[in-house]
């Protein structure tokens, strides 16, 4: 493995912020290069969500009824509606060697996280099928393999592929899982290029092993904890660009979200016994006490939504204190994707006639994970945090020199997020927490909750863990004691 040079110097923040908040400077201008002030607005209610799915399905079908009418016209091109390409050039490169990158996708046995990890081991990544289920992984595993054995047949056989495994059963919803999981694959690998936290449950009301709301453990709280653990192995790694004035990164993260994060407010809490609303003392603040509350069971009832802005905020927080800086300097990227409304697995305890509904008019797995896979291995923008799938009817001036994502959309209503024109992949503002720093205080707020709620975890305490890059560059990975 390639040794790592380090400069410390350039890790000095350029923002005054505590020690247990520091910032890298490539997280600094990924947060000042946009005027995130301008976009901030307040969260839709839940109410809201229910009324604007319709509206979304009749624009969806109209537009897409209207777009194949005029298929025949450069009418596609002329509104950008045509799906954005992945180009080669502006991917990471991957060796033709012995050892090819790795890659964990959790929830990949089906879905959008199955089409992640075939779209990635055809790209030449030795992916990693993170799933509970150990046969339906080594399935899943299976089949990946027959089809990169079957497509270079047909294609061309000096191209690079990779191929899939499955490590070990991981169940999210178990903390003693994550750490075996996490143990088991440090003991086998030195580094992780790639994490895609993918595995995501819709359903609501249980609780799990370790005393958390089942949902909210399965889809946010469980990534945490497996992002963390990971975190010395995706800073040991390197991803490097074929274009030498990109500068090279260590590992990337790739975080799940979903259109839902515009419907979180922080102001209304539905519990889930008897539909009852009330406002919390928070003042429309996602604070610690919010995020505590996601957990607890019997407190929301929309946790999968407040899931789903987790995901968001854990992926600034992740470019604060593990962002790289500086010319010489590599760090962790983080990017959170919607895949859009997707027909999957996700859905499997709804009637029969609506999932034909959904299959009618929701996009592919396929479709769907062409987000998580342009947010694995593409030169993003330095404002990116968020891509989704779908044509905004506003573009956003930004000056990219990368030809992937030229396509950028301010914060807009959730509607044009839910359905609509695919158009692969494209670079979009999330609707972020209105706390005055663009979600940073929020961030934080989540941070420090969810390391709460892991601290009576007996089996963490003597976990060697990285507080944020500076202290993984000075060696002090410690035993953190909770």
């Amino acid at each position: 493995m390639t040794a790592i040079s380090w400069n410390r110097d350039a890790l000095v923040s350029k923002a005054p912020i505590a020690p247990s908040e520091r910032m890298s400077p490539h997280a600094d201008q990924i947060h000042n290069n946009y005027n995130w002030k301008s976009d901030m607005q307040p969260f839709y209610a839940r109410a809201t969500f229910m009324k604007m799915g319709p509206l979304a399905l009749l624009y969806s079908i109209l537009f897409n009824s209207v777009l194949r009418i005029l298929s025949y016209v450069p009418f596609n091109s002329l509104l950008r509606i045509d799906p954005s390409t992945l180009h080669p050039e502006d991917c990471f490169i991957v060796p033709n060697s012995s050892t090819p990158p790795i890659a964990i996708i959790t929830g990949s046995n089906t879905g959008v996280g199955f089409e992640t990890a075939q779209g990635l081991a055809q790209r030449g990544y030795h992916v990693i099928l993170a799933c509970r289920n150990r046969q339906k992984g080594l399935d899943a595993v299976h089949k990946i393999n027959q089809h990169i054995i079957t497509s270079c047949r047909e294609e061309d056989e000096s191209k690079v592929v990779g191929k899939a495994s499955f490590l070990q059963p991981l169940d999210l919803a178990s903390f003693a899982s994550i750490r075996s999981f996490c143990n088991s694959f440090s003991e086998k690998y030195d580094s992780l290029n790639i994490l895609v936290n993918n595995a995501g449950i819709n359903s609501q009301g249980d609780v799990t092993e370790d005393g958390l709301e089942m949902c909210f453990q399965s889809n946010f709280v469980g990534h945490f904890l497996l992002t963390k653990l990971l975190i010395p192995s995706l800073l040991n790694a390197e991803n490097t660009y074929k274009n030498n004035k990109y500068k090279d990164e260590a590992g990337r993260i790739v975080n799940l979200s979903s259109v839902t994060h515009h419907f979180a407010p922080s102001n209304e809490r539905i519990h889930p016994n008897d539909g009852s609303s009330d406002l919390s003392e928070n003042n429309g603040i996602h604070d610690k006490h919010f995020w505590l509350g996601s957990s607890t069971p019997g407190v929301s009832a929309a946790t999968y939504r407040e899931s789903k802005l987790a995901s968001i905020l854990f992926t600034i927080e992740l470019n604060k204190r593990y962002g790289g800086g500086g010319e010489k300097v590599m760090g962790i990227r983080s990017v959170a994707v919607s895949p859009g409304s997707v027909s999957s697995d996700i859905w499997r305890n709804e009637s029969a006639l609506t999932q034909k509904i959904y299959r009618m008019v929701y996009l592919t797995p396929q479709q769907g994970s062409s987000t998580s896979i342009a947010g694995s291995i593409g030169n993003l923008p330095i404002d990116a945090i968020y891509l989704q799938p779908y044509w905004h009817p506003f573009m956003r001036r930004m000056h990219s020199a990368v030809r992937s994502f030229q396509r950028s959309y301010p914060l807009s209503f959730p509607m044009f997020e839910m359905l609509g024109p695919y158009i692969g992949h494209s670079v979009s503002v999330p609707r972020l927490p209105t706390d005055g720093c663009g979600g940073y205080k929020s961030s934080g707020q989540l941070w420090d909750a969810c390391e709460g709620l892991l601290q009576n975890d007996q089996t963490l305490r003597m976990t060697p863990l990285v507080d944020d890059l500076a202290s993984f560059i000075e060696g002090d990975i410690h035993q953190e004691v909770w």
